[in-house]
């Protein structure tokens, strides 16, 4: 160990650093829980400066995987809630000639005022010469804000393209959805980040689904740009080629990472070519300049949905090489015991088996397979290296229920409208934190503005009935909440738009609460991208209540590098691993602050070589932290 550093500023609640830093002239640039951005020393992990936009926020509002630097004018990039700030990389303060005296809006721009709607960034964008281009995160509910790309000045903060990922009348894409979809439609946003070809001025820009995320009766289509690898002139933003990984999603298949460019030899062809992996587990590689796939993708017949009103896209693509790095099915011999009764009245079988009012199984779960963490790959072998989770969730569909049908009982506005993803107890469950003592945590104010806004996969509520509304924050934060007072007008009651609503996110779990499937739960994969071919594949992690080879859900990837090491965090156990990359040997691992769900970073200062990870914790039922560890080569 060579450093730690300690933000400082721990929430009291839950909270999370899945940030990667960026060393630059031997500073190191990151964010902290709350979403602060400090430059430390790369060497010694003392602070330069630190730089928070809501120095007297309590929580963290989302989470944040890292800045952008700038090299042209020595600019750090970075986003929170609904702000694009630019600061000087120098002194962190706001370079004022950007935007709104430092700042930018990225609400602004998107073609219709999107109001309330949730809008945040999550993850950073890409600079390319005097272009800054920035994705967002938004909401997975109907009413959703769109995920058109933007392109800013990097000077200005002024927008110099915007590419419509819900295509507008005239645009490419456009017959696939609705007509008036343009106009309504959310989501096929952005959020894991992109990647940029200096040498092409090429950036690659991964999506996500479509909105609503479980039910596509009101947009029938492919639902073009929605789950595409979008490849767009960088200065232009203008398309060159797309590929469309998901048909008209129905099971949350976001493109979860940003794709890596590998050169690899295809035939007798050296082919410059660009990798994506995906949440189902496939890795889907290119030409990188023309699209073209280097290995065969076929489209297969899938399920179709019984749910009124909902048209499943009749196939879906299915690559040939290299084959799924998670599980894409089970059968009953793979589930524990006691849950092999439920197993037999849940859908399941294929991977693109739809919602359903019985429950379906989706494996890999909503997480991924592959996650924001992303691969990694050795531009010298051509060799990826891509973690994956192998847990399964249930994606349930039940009838919707009207707004304000539900009178002023606080248990029965829960029970309705949050159980399904927070639990019936209150207590959390898959990617729901607990609400138990929430008042501690979070103000009447607070939890108003959260209901108004929505958070992450949290939908807005910003239409449910006053009564309703302070019926839920009584039974939720308390006795002091009853002042609000007021019961539910008739009048304001309207019928949901979608027939159905999603019940909520479970991680299909047994009694002991682990998942309900046959370990390993996580595993790391090594894959020739030359072949299609496995170099190998190891379990990954340690759950405590089974041990070696059990692995773990992960959340964070991997790096690789000359030296030839594979270094990963990602797990529950908050072990730190270096690996072998030609075998997968265990050659050295550490245990962390808190757990690492996040990638790290390497880089050298005075010829020393120094590897940092964030130690942020706070997922997977673990501690949160507020640390960055640093470790150096001998």
């Amino acid at each position: 160990m060579a450093w730690t550093y300690h933000t400082g500023d721990l929430p009291p609640e839950h909270s999370e650093i899945q940030a990667t830093p960026i060393v630059v002239d031997g500073v190191l640039y990151t964010t902290t829980p709350k979403l602060a951005v400090v430059a430390l020393r790369a060497d010694k992990g003392t602070l330069l400066w630190r730089f928070d936009p809501f120095p007297k926020r309590r929580t963290q509002p989302h989470v944040n995987r890292g800045v952008v630097y700038w090299a042209g004018g020595k600019r750090i990039f970075f986003a929170v809630e609904r702000r694009l700030y630019a600061l000087d990389a120098a002194t962190g303060k706001p370079v004022r000639s950007f935007g709104d005296s430092g700042w930018i809006d990225l609400s602004v721009g998107l073609g219709h005022d999107i109001g309330d709607a949730y809008l945040v960034s999550t993850s950073p964008g890409v600079a390319y010469k005097d272009v800054l281009i920035w994705g967002t995160r938004v909401g997975e509910e109907e009413g959703s804000a769109p995920g058109h790309i933007r392109a800013y000045d990097v000077r200005t903060g002024k927008v110099r393209w915007t590419f419509h990922t819900i295509p507008w009348p005239g645009d490419s894409g456009y017959d696939t959805w609705p007509a008036d979809a343009f106009q309504e439609a959310g989501g096929a946003n952005s959020w894991a980040g992109m990647t940029v070809d200096t040498a092409r001025g090429v950036v690659y820009v991964p999506t996500g689904s479509a909105t609503p995320d479980f039910y596509g009766g009101s947009r029938p289509g492919a639902n073009l740009f929605a789950n595409s690898l979008l490849a767009l002139d960088a200065l232009t933003g203008k398309r060159l080629w797309h590929f469309q990984t998901v048909h008209h999603d129905l099971w949350d298949r976001d493109l979860p990472a940003a794709p890596n460019l590998v050169t690899v030899t295809s035939g007798t062809k050296r082919v410059d070519a660009v990798a994506q992996i995906t949440k189902s587990g496939f890795v889907f590689l290119f030409d990188r300049q023309s699209g073209q796939p280097l290995f065969p993708v076929t489209e297969r017949a899938v399920p179709k949905s019984d749910l009124r009103g909902e048209e499943t896209w009749p196939t879906q693509p299915f690559p040939l090489k290299p084959g799924p790095f998670a599980r894409q099915s089970i059968n009953q011999g793979d589930v524990t015991p006691s849950e092999r009764r439920r197993f037999r009245r849940l859908r399941h079988g294929s991977l693109f088996t739809p919602p359903s009012r019985e429950g379906t199984v989706v494996l890999p779960g909503f997480d991924g397979g592959g996650e924001w963490g992303g691969a990694a790959v050795d531009p010298r072998t051509g060799v990826l290296y891509v973690n994956g989770s192998d847990v399964p969730w249930i994606a349930a569909m039940r009838e919707a229920r009207p707004r304000g049908s539900l009178g002023v009982n606080g248990v029965d506005v829960y029970t309705a409208r949050c159980a399904g993803c927070h639990g019936a107890d209150r207590r959390g469950q898959g990617r729901a934190p607990s609400l138990v003592e929430l008042a501690r945590r979070m103000s009447i104010e607070q939890f108003d503005t959260l209901l108004a806004r929505g958070r992450g996969f949290m939908p807005s509520f910003a239409s449910l009935p006053e009564g309703e509304k302070c019926a839920l924050m009584t039974y939720v934060l308390g006795p002091k909440c009853r002042a609000r007072g007021g019961a539910a007008d008739p009048s304001t009651r309207s019928q949901a738009t979608s027939p159905y609503e999603f019940v909520g996110y479970e991680k299909w779990r047994d009694a002991r609460g682990l998942p309900a499937i046959k370990p390993p739960w996580g595993t790391l994969s090594a894959i020739d991208l030359n072949t299609g071919d496995y170099v190998w594949r190891i379990p990954l992690g340690e759950h405590p209540a089974v041990g070696p080879a059990s692995g773990t859900e992960q959340y964070g990837g991997p790096i690789v590098t000359a030296g030839g090491l594979v270094f990963i965090a990602a797990t529950l156990d908050a072990k730190f691993r270096a690996f072998d990359k030609a075998t997968g040997r265990l050659l050295w691992e550490t245990s962390l602050p808190a757990a690492g769900y996040a990638t790290p970073c390497t880089f050298a200062v005075g010829g020393k070589q120094y590897i940092v990870i964030a130690a942020g914790g706070g997922k997977l039922g673990t501690t949160s932290g507020d640390a960055y560890v640093a470790y150096a080569l001998p």
